[in-house]
């Protein structure tokens, strides 16, 4: 029983700490019109600017998490969580006071893998700490995630930035350093939570050349599907990364106020983070088949005429629009996992850190395209993207494939 409630406090602080992190991992998007601001030598190149540093931040927050994915599950180690969260905090309130784009570049590197070393063994740590009860801990740990998301930039930036100017940010780190130097003292790997981790949430093989040989055979036959679920989180995530960061760029060019700016950038993602934990809860009751297509062809119409309205239409439109298209990420994960039971890790790494990473980078071509095209015509195109990928979704029908229904058993 003492043991439990122990678990139980720790899981509360790990959510906690996620909060933390998160908080800083979607600062860029609210500081993106100042850093340009301060970096662009020209206002043409703005954008194309834009998708370079946003393409940079997602290459190593999401990409990397396949690599600390693969590291955490063999050195049972607290310190990707501790270390994680020290280099995130502090190399991101560094980008206030970096001095040229080769700087903002390096410290984006090294706030994005701090990102990415964080979530593969925080999560791993969450399932731990749960004992029987790993859906409950696991729907805390994320809401922690969310909670940050969502509101911790608003709080970076209303109390701090926008107050003193972007030059007093390194004082954010204050926090995020404090909360990591706690760690090592509230959450400890012991071997039985190391054992739960490897048995329970990775089972890593003993052999890496043999895994490696079983997992292309594992995906050989649902190469089809797995090709279509990639594609699906890539295209989605594009849009949502360029709304998430391009939009911020587009109310700054209508003249918003900084605070209303970072408002409606928070409340695009919190959007987001309420969709992703809304569906993953109606994807154990409503059809898979289903929800993808209402996801992907609801949520460009929304998000569409959000951007060619104003006042509360705006910000409703925006909001639904973002949840709708965000529903449908859990859908993906699930499947992939379903065609690769015995490689979930690295099948939730491509359809998230991959996929987010790759569309991060299709970032620079819509920055270049805003560049000559203009950013609200950009931004039209890219909330229709999603359509795009309606005529793939059947593929994921073909009974042979095995991904006829999702259940709890998932």
């Amino acid at each position: 029983m003492k043991r439990g409630l122990k678990a139980r406090k720790q899981l509360y602080f790990l959510t906690a700490v996620h909060t933390v992190v998160d908080s800083y991992a979607t600062v860029l998007p609210h500081l993106l019109p100042l850093l340009l601001k301060k970096l662009a030598s020209q206002t043409a190149a703005r954008n194309s600017l834009a998708g370079i540093i946003i393409s940079v931040y997602s290459t190593f927050s999401s990409l990397g998490q396949i690599f600390f994915g693969w590291a955490s599950d063999r050195f049972q180690t607290i310190h990707f969580v501790t270390f994680g969260l020290a280099f995130a905090a502090i190399a991101l309130s560094l980008l206030g006071v970096a001095p040229s784009l080769f700087l903002v570049l390096v410290l984006l590197g090294l706030g994005g893998c701090g990102v990415a070393a964080f979530h593969p063994k925080a999560t791993s740590q969450a399932a731990a700490l749960a004992g029987g009860e790993r859906g409950f801990a696991i729907s805390v740990f994320l809401t922690g995630g969310n909670i940050g998301r969502g509101l911790g930039p608003l709080l970076i930036m209303y109390l701090v930035v926008y107050r003193y100017g972007l030059e007093s940010m390194p004082w954010c780190m204050s926090a995020g350093v404090l909360v990591a130097l706690l760690i090592p003292k509230i959450l400890k790997t012991s071997p039985q939570v190391a054992l739960n981790v490897s048995s329970q949430v990775v089972a890593a093989p003993t052999d890496p050349p043999k895994e490696r040989k079983y997992l292309w055979r594992a995906i050989r036959p649902h190469w089809c599907p797995l090709l279509v679920l990639y594609l699906l989180s890539v295209l989605r995530t594009m849009a949502g990364i360029g709304l998430e960061n391009f939009l911020s760029l587009y109310l700054d060019d209508l003249q918003y106020s900084n605070l209303a700016r970072s408002g409606v950038i928070g409340l695009f993602i919190l959007a987001g983070s309420m969709g992703i934990m809304v569906g993953g809860s109606l994807s154990d009751r409503i059809h898979y088949y289903g929800l993808l297509l209402f996801s992907f062809i609801a949520s460009p119409p929304l998000l569409y005429l959000s951007l060619h309205s104003t006042g509360s239409t705006f910000l409703i439109l925006l909001f639904l629009g973002n949840f709708v298209l965000s529903s449908s990420t859990t859908i993906n994960i699930v499947l992939a996992q379903r065609l690769l039971p015995e490689h979930e890790n690295i099948a939730a790494s491509f359809m998230m850190g991959a996929a987010w990473g790759i569309g991060g980078l299709l970032s620079i071509p819509v920055g270049l395209l805003g560049d000559h095209f203009g950013l609200a015509r950009v931004l039209d195109g890219l909330v229709m993207l999603p359509l795009i990928t309606v005529a793939l979704i059947p593929l994921l029908k073909q009974k042979r494939w095995g991904v006829k229904k999702i259940n709890r058993q998932i």
